[in-house]
């Protein structure tokens, strides 16, 4: 009756509308809260060691499950083993204690934590050696059929079998007939009430009953994800793909913040950018949430993540096939100019020795035109200079296209040189030789010197005064002294490609070849030797030579 009142309260619509949302703006936050993902793991890292810590310095049982208790919850939406683990040593120490209906809700909430990861079978299971009827608690009876109820939603909502899914509809709704909403809380009852009516496909009714959800939450917190995540879902069966988009991407955003690594919502919402065509976006989040499933450690969320990683990489790498194409006919277009460019200036310099020829012709012949040719030769001198200048800028261009043109005929070479030895092992049948030639990283390390050399002397070529402009943003203890100042170190190597546009720490690594932690302590490292402000330091680096 009380929820009633309250709903007739709300406005016509029955949900909170939001004007003008530039998803643009929320996808960009969304962006930054990745960047500092490490800082949000460290801050649940570090309440996780203190009750860890507190957990192995005290002897009594009690306090033993309350610091159990404290585990499980950080690491139940964390990491999943170790929040069965915790779990399960609460249910241990609540039956060392005789107190069964402590040991019956943590039970219960082992029973969910399977169920909310995809571990079905677990969970019936542990749901079978409860007795219900033994259950004296209202608030643990009520759990019981709550979690029942969660279970058979969970495996009609992942079932692909139309039969199967509706057979487990039927099982959530008969167990949801013995759940008595006065036993929970205020948002388990109105969370009930929200899926009662998303069930029945009343969208405009499961919204107004989140609102009341969203009412309860503090923003940014991981219940205000939990409530934004069941709101797209009801803006999803409304048909409004703005605010669906908006609720799935504040969901995701909370999950980041709070370290959060069952990354539902991130999979959800790759998946819809994916349907949007925005797939470079696509790629990134569901990378992320690959690593964060990685980390949870559940096939439920790695079964969902890696079809669709594999549609968005598929996707990614035919837009890239595509822009290589584009490239290919700018780089022939190129060279078109660049023929027409060089007939150009071979007609210049012919007509020069034409003018050259008839001016000293002229002189010769008639002495009254000596100050004509005395004008034409200081034009001649201006389009001297002009060639010269000319010439610089081919030579340099000359140059780089040598250096690429050797460095691909190089590596064909030696590709086919690595051809006709495999091949001729293989004819042989001479596999111990195959083998001792493909496991050795010789040549590999050898090449990779080879182009760090090729890049340090082409970057050196570009930007002459990189190294003493760097140090100059140092202070004098921090700075770099190059043994060799033709050769870059791996510290000028890093910020000689974020000067390049390369800032992302894993393309750094890939093409270092170091993990990215290695980068980001690198990069770190040389901030903190910064002479003015280390957040100000790369944009600095990267305005060098400007």
């Amino acid at each position: 009756m009380m929820i009633t009142m309250v709903l007739s309260a709300l406005m016509p619509s029955g949900h909170l509308r939001a004007e003008k949302i530039d998803l643009e703006l929320i996808y960009h936050q969304l962006d930054e809260a990745i960047k500092h993902t490490d800082q949000y793991v460290q801050e649940r890292e570090d309440r996780i060691s203190k009750y860890k810590t507190a957990l192995e310095v005290t002897q009594d049982a009690k306090a033993q499950f309350e610091m159990c208790r404290h585990l499980y919850d950080e690491y139940q939406p964390y990491m999943n083993d170790s929040a069965i683990y915790y779990i399960g040593r609460c249910i241990s120490l609540a039956e060392q204690l005789g107190d069964q209906t402590a040991a019956d809700e943590c039970m219960l909430l082992l029973a969910y934590q399977c169920s909310e990861t995809g571990m079905y079978h677990e969970a019936v299971d542990i749901l079978n050696d409860l007795d219900e009827k033994r259950i004296g608690d209202s608030r643990n009876k009520h759990r019981y059929y709550g979690t029942l109820s969660h279970l058979y939603n969970e495996m009609a909502y992942y079932c692909k079998v139309p039969r199967q899914q509706q057979a487990y509809y039927a099982k959530r709704d008969y167990f949801n007939r013995f759940i008595d909403t006065t036993s929970l809380t205020s948002d388990e009852v109105l969370q009930f009430k929200e899926l009662e009516r998303y069930g029945a496909q009343d969208a405009q009714g499961a919204l107004r009953y989140n609102d009341l959800r969203l009412k309860q939450v503090t923003e940014g917190s991981h219940e205000y994800a939990i409530v934004a995540f069941y709101r797209h879902l009801d803006y999803r069966l409304l048909g409004d793909s703005v605010q669906t988009r908006y609720w799935v991407t504040q969901s995701a955003l909370s999950d980041v913040k709070n370290a959060i690594m069952d990354q539902g919502a991130m999979w959800e919402l790759a998946n819809m950018l994916m349907a949007d065509g925005d797939i470079e976006r696509a790629y990134r989040y569901i990378r992320f949430a690959w690593q964060c499933a990685n980390k949870f450690n559940t096939l439920k969320r790695n079964n969902q993540i890696s079809p669709v990683l594999t549609a968005i990489s598929d996707n990614y790498e035919a837009s890239l096939e595509r822009a290589n194409r584009l490239l290919l006919v700018l780089a022939i277009v190129s060279s078109l100019l660049a023929a027409l460019f060089l007939v150009i200036l071979f007609y210049s310099n012919s007509q020069r020795k034409k003018l050259s020829r008839a001016r000293n012709e002229l002189s010769t012949s008639n002495t009254q035109l000596a100050q004509l040719n005395s004008q034409l030769s200081d034009l001649n001198s201006q389009l001297r200079e002009t060639n010269l200048q000319l010439n610089e800028s081919n030579r340099v261009k000359d140059e780089y296209v040598g250096r690429f043109i050797h460095l691909c005929s190089f590596y064909i070479d030696r590709i086919d040189e690595m051809r006709k030895r495999v091949n001729k092992m293989v004819k042989s049948k001479d596999l111990d030789a195959l083998y001792r030639f493909t496991g050795d990283s010789e040549l590999r390390d050898k090449n990779l010197a080879e182009l760090y050399d090729m890049f340090d002397s082409t970057f050196l070529h570009i930007f002459p005064n990189f190294v003493n402009d760097f140090n100059a943003l140092l202070r004098p203890e921090c700075r770099i002294t190059l043994p060799d100042p033709g050769t870059l170190n791996t510290d000028i190597r890093i910020f000689a490609l974020i000067r390049l546009g390369i800032e992302d720490s894993s393309r750094i690594a890939e093409f270092l070849h170091y993990s990215v932690n290695t980068i980001y302590n690198y990069r770190a490292k040389i901030k903190n030797g910064a002479l003015g402000d280390r957040t100000t330091f790369e944009a600095q680096v990267k305005s060098i030579g400007m």
